[in-house]
């Protein structure tokens, strides 16, 4: 997951695509954009840095220190090449952002229920900063894996069987946003193939802390719904087709965070982005953690693998 683009989690919450948020500033204000989302459990973490838009056209924002500082320490972030924060097609270019990654080394540095500051200097004595808090700790009760925020759990589900999705509530959480990759789906469904990409990005949506419930695969594609066929939908309806396998990740996400992707189906009432980077330039500080799990329907490698259904 590449967590810290902005709108990796909102556009298909791409834990693994990226699109730099268009912000609108006066005409020929020049600001500079911090995009970040730390992951709880994550041994690395990653920011960017932008120019507003303008015209069409965005210049390099410019070479700056950035650290994230919580009670226990601080993580420096140092500038890396862009493709470590986004991905990108074969061959094209990489776009005028700047990658600032940081790495732990013994442990996680972002851990569930920690509270952390952003600091960004550039430009002699410009700097910015924001804060977020993460979500507390949760766990899935059903399927019934035990799996921690940095690990991937893994279960078996019937072909053609729905799965109940349920799991405990994550203090502090203003929403929780999913992601279902699905692989396989061109040789399980060749009638459907033309249709199909090589991987399946479905989003589901949770509104509030305590909304903890959600029903795979048919609570999931509400972004994607005026990009997928119908057949593909309705064969996707009930439930996974045979020898696919699908990974899941469930993100417990901050105020900031919610804040930030506000818009279009998540807000009905319009595109609402709420900054929570001040000082000398804007953006989003947020954070989430979330929980993954590799799901296999019927047999395919499962030997040994818990059921997704069963107790």
């Amino acid at each position: 997951m590449r967590a810290t683009v902005l709108l990796v989690l909102a556009g298909a919450l791409a834990l693994t695509g990226c699109e730099i948020a268009d912000v609108t500033t006066v005409d020929g204000e020049d600001v500079v954009i911090v995009e970040g989302v730390l992951e709880a459990g994550a041994m690395t973490q990653r920011l960017i840095l932008h120019r507003s838009v303008r015209r069409g056209a965005a210049g390099p924002p410019p070479l700056a220190e950035v650290s994230i500082a919580s009670g226990e320490g601080t993580l420096a972030l140092r500038e890396r090449a862009p493709e470590e924060c986004v991905d990108l097609a074969e061959g094209a270019e990489p776009p005028p952002i700047a990658c600032y990654v940081g790495d732990s080394t013994l442990a996680p540095f972002v851990v569930p229920g920690g509270e952390y500051e952003l600091r960004v200097r550039y430009a002699g004595e410009r700097e910015m900063s924001g804060r977020t808090m993460v979500p507390g700790s949760f766990a899935l009760r059903l399927p019934g894996v035990d799996v921690s925020p940095g690990e991937t759990g893994r279960c078996v589900l019937p072909a053609g069987r729905e799965l109940i999705l349920s799991w405990t509530r994550a203090e502090g959480a203003w929403s929780y946003l999913g992601q279902l990759e699905i692989f396989g789906l061109r040789e399980a469904l060749p009638e459907l193939a033309d249709d199909l990409p090589e991987v399946l990005r479905l989003t589901g949506l949770s509104i509030s802390e305590e909304d903890t419930t959600m029903t795979l695969p048919r609570d999931f594609g509400l972004f994607q719904r005026g990009q997928i066929s119908t057949p593909v939908l309705l064969a996707l309806r009930d439930g996974l087709p045979p020898n696919v396998s699908a990974r899941l990740t469930l993100a417990a996400l901050d105020r900031n965070y919610v804040n930030g992707i506000r818009g279009g189906a998540f807000n009905p009432s319009g595109t609402v982005r709420v900054p929570s980077v001040s000082g000398d330039g804007t953006g989003v500080f947020g954070s989430m953690v979330p929980l993954r799990l590799e799901i296999l329907a019927d047999d395919v490698g499962s030997r040994g693998t818990p059921s997704c259904v069963d107790p």
